[in-house]
């Protein structure tokens, strides 16, 4: 009878060490997503000489006539095309016109027009 009371004490000492694995944590939620973020809005490019702003709207021909200016001062005639400008650096790149009008440039008056499409 004390072997069986060894080995039922010792079975109960055993099973009671016995490794018990910790409950699985479930895992967080994902993290939500941030906010869609605002398209970047450009920032006004100087004119070479500091004298206009390229921006939306037709506020950009004085800018375009200020840098047409100095382009007839260094070269003495007129640009071919408005894309000139840009290219010379006078500008960062010719904007585009408001909806529904383009630019257009007037060599003989030396001056860049806001002007409806078919119109002269």
């Amino acid at each position: 009878m004390k072997t069986s009371f060894v080995l039922l004490a010792a079975a109960m000492a055993f099973a009671a060490c016995k490794r018990r694995t910790p409950p699985t944590a479930t895992p967080a939620p994902p993290a939500p997503e941030p906010p869609a973020k605002a398209p970047p809005t450009a920032k006004p490019a100087t004119v070479a000489g500091g004298t206009g702003s390229i921006i939306i709207g037709d506020q950009n021909l004085p800018a375009l006539n200020q840098a047409l200016k100095t382009y007839i001062a260094k070269h003495k005639k007129a640009p071919a095309q408005l894309d000139d400008l840009a290219k010379e650096g006078l500008v960062p790149f010719v904007p585009m016109a408001p909806p529904g009008m383009r630019y257009e440039l007037d060599a003989a008056r030396g001056e860049v027009k806001s002007i409806m499409p078919g119109a002269k």
